[in-house]
């Protein structure tokens, strides 16, 4: 899951002439066919380089710029985590709460998982999120329908004893969210994040809307470009429904770096891997997995993050304040690469930085 163009129009913000990091990216999205890109690099809060790059939009042509609007995919989690621990703050949720504490007609199978299960992808709900009628996926997905749905299949094992990636416990966390709080799942972020941040180009997933600049999926079929069919609207997108921008996921870097959202012993807390009832930490694809975070390390480094299915990746060198925000518009199944990517700019810009995939890959 961590380790999972030829339209190089490259528009750097710091310098008008290209460079290393031009030639980079530009090299890299015409050996991937990445349509468009964006990213942000942080260190010690401030913005040290961002730039944008390709196109938002094959059909019209229209160039990505840093204030385009990507979709997150599941970049939205460590948001929804970091939600989900500013009600644990204030003592409306607790991590080691059974689900059905919060929700009413959860199955007799689901008492058993814990806030901290569903946070971790340890609770042994199933993978996906979507919904299908008559073997086709419904486009319109209400939270009703979705969590009877979700109800009728059975755990993949006992709760705090596997781990399983699952869009699933990210949707009844944001089920969760909701019932603590009374709001919905988009007003709660609108109110406590997006707003007080200035978030201003942030969204949750809301199809119908005109959002300016939004910057259209792609993905590769039989080597072909084709536009991605992410036509689903859920009604609680809490596992990947949030649109933003390159400065507003800044905005949100700095206000989790300082402090602003969650304490900052919270935050070592959601980067520590959590540990099954068997004693073994919890892994997705034998990368540490916390409350909502992806975990690695290297040469005494701690990096923290978590990438997108649309192509997108947020990452975290904690110790060494430095993040990187990459967005692209080319799914990771198509070999965008993203993870690569944002660790080859921060090899260009922050070489002092440890890697964490080998050279080539």
């Amino acid at each position: 899951m961590f380790l999972s163009a030829v339209y190089a129009h490259g528009q750097s913000t710091d310098s008008p002439h290209p460079d290393r990091v031009d030639d980079y990216i530009k090299r890299e999205m015409a050996a991937r066919n990445v349509p468009g890109l964006a990213f942000g690099v942080v260190k010690d809060g401030r913005v040290i380089r961002e730039g944008a790059y390709g196109l938002a939009n094959v059909e019209t042509g229209a160039h990505v710029g840093i204030d385009s609007v990507f979709e997150l995919a599941s970049v939205t989690k460590p948001i929804t985590a970091v939600s989900v621990m500013m009600l644990v703050e204030q003592k409306k949720i607790g991590l080691d709460d059974p689900v059905d504490k919060y929700l009413a007609d959860v199955p007799t199978a689901w008492r058993e998982i814990t806030v901290r299960e569903l946070l971790s992808h340890t609770s042994g709900l199933r993978e996906y999120g979507l919904v299908k009628c008559g073997g086709s996926e419904l486009l319109d997905i209400s939270t009703k329908r979705q969590f009877e749905d979700l109800v009728k299949s059975p755990l993949l094992f006992a709760p705090g004893t596997g781990t399983q990636y699952s869009d699933s416990g990210y949707f009844i966390l944001g089920m969760i969210i909701e019932s603590v709080t009374g709001q919905s799942y988009k007003d709660f972020l609108q109110q406590r994040i997006f707003g007080p941040l200035g978030m201003q180009h942030t969204s949750v997933l809301d199809q119908s809307a005109i959002i300016p600049n939004r910057v259209s999926p792609y993905t590769l079929r039989k080597g072909q470009l084709n536009n991605a069919r992410r036509a689903w609207q859920h009604e609680l997108p809490s596992w990947y429904g949030i649109w933003s921008t390159v400065d507003d996921m800044v905005k949100f870097d700095n206000a989790l770096s300082s402090g602003a959202l969650v304490k900052l012993d919270t935050l070592v807390h959601m980067w520590d891997p959590v540990v099954l009832k068997s004693g073994n930490k919890a892994s997705i694809d034998g990368n540490l997995y916390g409350l909502g975070w992806f975990i690695l390390s290297n040469s005494g480094h701690r990096i923290v993050g978590h990438p997108g299915w649309t192509g997108t990746i947020y990452l975290k060198y904690p110790d060494d304040n430095v993040s990187i925000i990459l967005l692209t518009n080319l799914d990771a199944g198509s070999g965008s690469q993203h993870v690569f990517l944002a660790q080859g700019i921060l090899r260009l810009l922050q070489p002092e930085l440890p890697r964490f995939l080998p050279e080539g890959q």
